[in-house]
């Protein structure tokens, strides 16, 4: 029935923590199911449930009760701990149809399934990983687990990759960069970045999109020129290097001497960048 005869205060789950921690240190532990389960302790009472070697109710009061995923995960890692393998499983399978960031849970399925063998329960696990956070180490992970079947998966999440709309889309790029898409990398990136991206795309774009890298790299550059930023003028000399290696990849010399001579006119009063520019030549 609850602790409180009327509402409980706002404290009153961290009085329940607090009591909870002192019966389980007292080893009271029929107490603390009591009090756990009255007070809505729902982690608190399947965790100490499967501590006590009551793994399969634990799991059956998990599945009706449980409402976040970080309960569950730690109802799965507390019954791999105690070598209840299949039971802990299934305990991270209720959590990923849960509310909550799923990416921490479905990477510690996906990885203990695939140890016992559970590679349909790993693939799926694998693929909710990727979905929640777009990085190239779960990607990778989808295409080990999935053997022979990738060539069917690979294109499903590629496209799933191309709706991603974030201006750090730095798991995008990455994978982008990994299978050799400049296109879809440069893509990802035109909708807004940061400059670390930008510039690793860059690298990668040089002889299969110059006129592409020259742009990205003038943009760049000249943002912080313009705006007389002399703190990065080392970093704005960079990317016309960048630039210059475009051109020149393309047989442009003459435009690119063209274009240094232009920032050189535009900018001879900036005393400190004018050598950095002169040095390009």
């Amino acid at each position: 029935m609850g602790a409180w005869e009327g509402p409980a205060p706002f404290w009153a789950d961290h009085l329940t923590e607090a009591q909870l921690n002192v019966l389980d240190r007292q080893g009271r532990y029929q107490e603390y199911l009591h009090l756990a389960e009255a007070e809505g302790q729902t982690d608190r009472y399947v965790t100490m449930l499967a501590r006590l070697g009551r793994g399969a109710e634990a799991l059956e009061y998990g599945r009706t009760h449980l409402s976040r995923v970080h309960e569950a995960h730690t109802l799965a890692v507390t019954l791999w701990e105690r070598g209840e393998a299949e039971r802990a499983l299934e305990a991270a399978d209720v959590g990923l149809t849960l509310q909550g960031p799923k990416d921490t849970l479905a990477a510690w399925l996906r990885d203990r399934a695939a140890e016992h063998g559970q590679t349909d329960r790993a693939l799926a696990a694998a693929r909710v990983a990727f979905e929640a956070e777009h990085g190239l180490d779960a990607y990778l992970k989808v295409q080990e687990i999935a053997g022979t079947g990738w060539i069917d998966i690979r294109p499903a999440l590629l496209n799933q990759l191309r709706t991603v709309r974030s201006y750090y889309p730095r798991g995008p790029v990455e994978i982008f960069l990994h299978e050799g898409l400049i296109d879809d990398a440069i893509a990802a990136v035109d909708q807004g970045a940061t400059h670390s991206l930008v510039e690793q795309v860059a690298e990668a774009a040089i002889e299969s999109h110059p006129d592409w890298v020259i742009k990205a790299s003038r943009k760049q550059a000249e943002g912080i020129m313009d705006d007389g930023k002399s703190q990065y003028y080392g970093a704005a000399a960079d990317w016309l290097a960048r630039a210059r290696d475009a051109y020149r990849a393309t047989g442009r010399e003459r435009e690119w001497q063209s274009c240094l001579g232009e920032l050189l006119n535009r900018h001879r009063r900036k005393y400190s960048l004018v050598p950095l520019l002169k040095a390009l030549k």
